[in-house]
């Protein structure tokens, strides 16, 4: 075993023992002599049982003899950090967790990771002449869901057959594969190997210090009830919306809303979190544009209620959208729509106490809350020309399967930066947050009619039947056009 491991190890063991210390803390005297062996044997057997099932222990172990594995990923916003960090820990919570991944994987390997970043463009565009001309430059890439048009002509690897990747494991996201493939197909994968998609995860934020003000109830006990329903939300945010200054209009800055949102992002959030959906899968794994119109229709109306008839501070001017958070974070709304990587972003210097939760279910029958997950996150490709799929396979498993171990779990850390305190409910709602995502092939791949939420909120329209059956007959090619492209990848 390698120094850095075993300095994992050791660490975790010193963990594990200081978590068995303190859960034996109330033992006193006679008491904590008699246990004293008894609990130095269970410390011990424990933490062998602990290095046994730890996820990374689960990868065979390859010597590399020095390899560079290159890497390329974009550079959206500057977020993407899922494998470059700074090249040394530097106090950033996210940087310096993979940067320790990175250091596990390269020593564990006997490989260097060689990380660069491209905009988004530039990454399809060199998989593109990668494998046209033959090259091995890139092992791995990281995008955006742009790369779907990648995928969709041929130029990626079906990740279900890439020697040495499991997608069945735990830390592949199995709703991202439900959406992304066709046809058992998988070209794009997500999971723990990208915090940046469980970043971009939609969730709820709550002002807890308007809610103790007007004697609100938290949520978080209807979460783990069942019972936080859109109608329930719905009949939270009818009255909190306030003229304060009595000018007889609603302004940022001046008023205090409901519920704080940008156009982009928070009626698909209420839409997917309430079970809607726009299309689904055959017994052939193949996907079909599907609309169900009662629920449809029946979700956005309470949609349409919650952000036009309620008052909330709904933003429609990409120029001003960083508003739709600052309403939030300046504690002039009860609600805010986000993501975690929003929470960073704008509420890091936030006065007033916030808590998270996961956008409300349709009904207490749903069975599980649910979040859609926007095309910003990262998803992992690998060129169809790999220089060794088997190299690239383990690679990639052991750093998707040691983001389970030493990231995710870390997740809360991540999105609270510069928090004095741990709210231990929010960490219990992250989890339930990122446990049930969803990836509509509509969405997803920008099928026509997947905006209508939106479409219809901007005109204050409630037309969703004449608007989704205008748009299906397009809505049906352009699905059927990815289809057709990746069946004729499969045939060849």
């Amino acid at each position: 075993m390698s120094k850095k491991r075993n300095l994992a190890l050791c660490l975790s063991l010193l963990l594990l023992a200081s978590g068995i210390a303190t859960g034996c803390g109330s033992n006193t005297g006679d008491s904590k002599k008699e246990n004293d062996t008894q609990n130095d044997d269970t410390a011990a057997e424990t933490a062998v049982e602990t290095e046994k099932v730890s996820a990374l222990s689960t990868i065979p172990v390859v010597d590399y003899n020095g390899y560079v594995f290159h890497v390329l990923h974009e550079n959206q916003e500057n977020q993407q950090v899922d494998i470059e960090t700074a090249g040394e820990e530097n106090g950033d919570v996210l940087n310096d967790l993979v940067f320790r991944r990175n250091s596990l994987i390269e020593d564990t390997y006997n490989i260097k990771i060689d990380a660069t970043n491209a905009e988004g463009s530039k990454v399809n565009s060199t998989i593109q002449k990668q494998v046209t001309a033959g090259l091995n430059e890139v092992d791995l890439y990281f995008h955006n869901c742009t790369v779907m048009s990648v995928a969709s002509s041929g130029y990626l690897y079906n990740l279900y057959d890439l020697p040495n990747l499991d997608l069945s494991n735990t830390w592949w996201d199995k709703a991202a594969l439900n959406g992304l493939s066709i046809s058992n197909m998988a070209y794009l994968a997500t999971g723990d190997i990208s915090p940046t998609s469980l970043m971009t995860t939609s969730c709820l934020a709550f002002n807890k210090n308007l809610f103790n003000t007007y004697d609100l109830e938290y949520p978080y006990d209807m979460v783990r009830e069942g019972t936080w329903t859109i109608d329930v939300f719905l009949e939270m945010t009818k009255n909190l919306s306030r003229d304060m200054n009595g000018d007889g209009e609603m302004k940022y800055g001046d008023d205090l809303y409901s519920y704080s949102g940008w156009c982009y992002d928070n009626s698909y959030a209420l839409f997917y979190g309430a079970g809607g959906m726009l299309s689904e899968k055959d017994a052939e794994d193949i996907p079909h544009v599907s609309y169900d119109f009662d629920k449809i229709t029946s979700i956005y109306d309470k949609i349409y209620t919650i952000i036009i008839d309620h008052n909330s501070y709904y933003v429609k001017d990409f120029g001003i959208y960083p508003q739709a958070y600052s309403n939030f974070a300046n504690g002039n709304a009860f609600f805010c729509d986000t993501t975690f990587f929003k929470i960073d972003r704008n509420y890091r210097e936030m006065e007033d106490d916030f808590g998270l939760v996961p956008n409300p279910k349709y009904d207490t029958a749903q069975e599980h809350y649910i979040s859609v997950v926007n095309g910003a996150g990262d998803y992992i490709v690998v060129p169809n020309n790999p220089a060794d799929a088997e190299r690239t396979g383990l690679i990639t498993e052991a750093l998707a399967a040691s983001a389970h171990d030493g990231i995710t779990p870390s997740l809360y850390d991540i999105i609270i930066k510069g928090k004095n305190t741990r709210d231990e409910d929010s960490v219990e709602m992250i989890n339930i947050v990122i446990s049930n995502r969803v990836f509509d092939p509509c969405f997803i791949n920008y099928i026509p009619g997947y905006n209508f939420t939106q479409t219809l909120l901007d005109k204050k329209s409630k037309e969703v039947i004449s608007t989704l059956t205008k748009s299906q007959d397009k809505a049906d090619k352009a699905l059927q056009k990815i289809v057709d492209a990746y069946m004729e990848t499969k045939n060849h």
